[in-house]
């Protein structure tokens, strides 16, 4: 081979060569922008939030009472005695005739001595807006009192017994409940009265300026006015002006705001019972 062709081949060789390095330098180039661009876009997915599906995220279970802001349900089994939004009537008896709450507080505003300390107790979960509600009571002037709280079975088969010995059973039943069927044994009941003893666990005191305002404020404390006038023949108990039941605030909003009496908004309550048990928030009894 001679000078020039050796030359030639040379030449060869050597763009050849650079042309190879080229293409691996721009080989590894774009490899090099690819891994980069990867692990970027995986870091980015690895931060970002797991997002959960709606179908997934817990649901609070609500009660919609007709006229009324929806309210959370409660978790609890609102046919247990113990339950705040029990229901204890003549169509709905406790379940637990020997039921007696165990978190019962005495109320130190009476200072009678004929009564029993169980009949000046509430419920612990009520005192605290029991007694705002009288404070407020009594600033604006109406010196109020509780007349009867906590019955137990035995207590309200004596009361119930001794009135239907006095009026017969047509009349006692209008205005005594039977025992087992008696708010007074949920201890979330208070019959409230002057402390001057005026229309003392009467009608007429609903129409004294401590009635009304009881009746127009008593929801705002988590209290109902368990027994209206003007639904007799739904709750089946004559008008008790006195008579509050606790269950607190936001129900007793709602049941202001759609004037509707606790047996009225059963249903709902247990609409809102069967959900609770469907979604394994609470488990019932057999």
């Amino acid at each position: 081979m001679n000078i020039h062709h050796r030359r030639s081949y040379s030449q060869r060789s050597i763009v050849i060569g650079l042309i190879v390095l080229a293409i691996v330098g721009i080989g590894l180039f774009l490899y090099s922008r690819l891994s980069s661009t990867t692990d970027t876009a995986t870091l980015k997915t690895t931060d970002k939030p797991t997002e959960v599906s709606e179908d997934t995220k817990p649901k609070t279970i609500q009660v919609h009472l007709p006229g009324a802001d929806p309210i959370d349900a409660i978790i609890e089994d609102y046919n247990d005695p113990s339950s705040l939004w029990v229901v204890a009537s003549k169509d709905h008896p406790l379940s637990r005739q020997d039921y007696r709450p165990d978190d019962l507080v005495f109320l130190k505003d009476d200072s009678r001595t004929d009564k029993s300390q169980d009949e000046r107790s509430l419920r612990e979960i009520a005192v605290s807006d029991y007694h705002a509600m009288m404070d407020e009571a009594k600033k604006l002037g109406y010196d109020l009192m509780i007349g009867s709280g906590f019955r137990s079975y035995n207590l309200q088969k004596l009361y119930y017994t001794n009135y239907v010995a006095k009026s017969g059973e047509a009349a006692a039943n209008k205005y005594s409940a039977k025992p087992g069927s008696s708010e007074h044994q949920t201890g979330l009941a208070a019959d409230v009265a002057p402390r001057s003893m005026e229309c003392y666990i009467s009608v007429c005191f609903g129409d004294m300026a401590a009635g009304k305002w009881i009746a127009e404020n008593s929801y705002k404390y988590g209290f109902i006015v368990r027994y209206p006038a003007d639904k007799t023949e739904i709750t089946k108990y004559q008008y008790e002006p006195w008579h509050l039941r606790y269950v607190g605030i936001p129900l007793a909003t709602a049941l202001h705001q759609s004037n509707l009496t606790l047996d009225e908004a059963y249903p709902y309550l247990q609409t809102a019972r069967d959900e609770l048990i469907k979604s394994g928030k609470i488990t019932v009894q057999p």
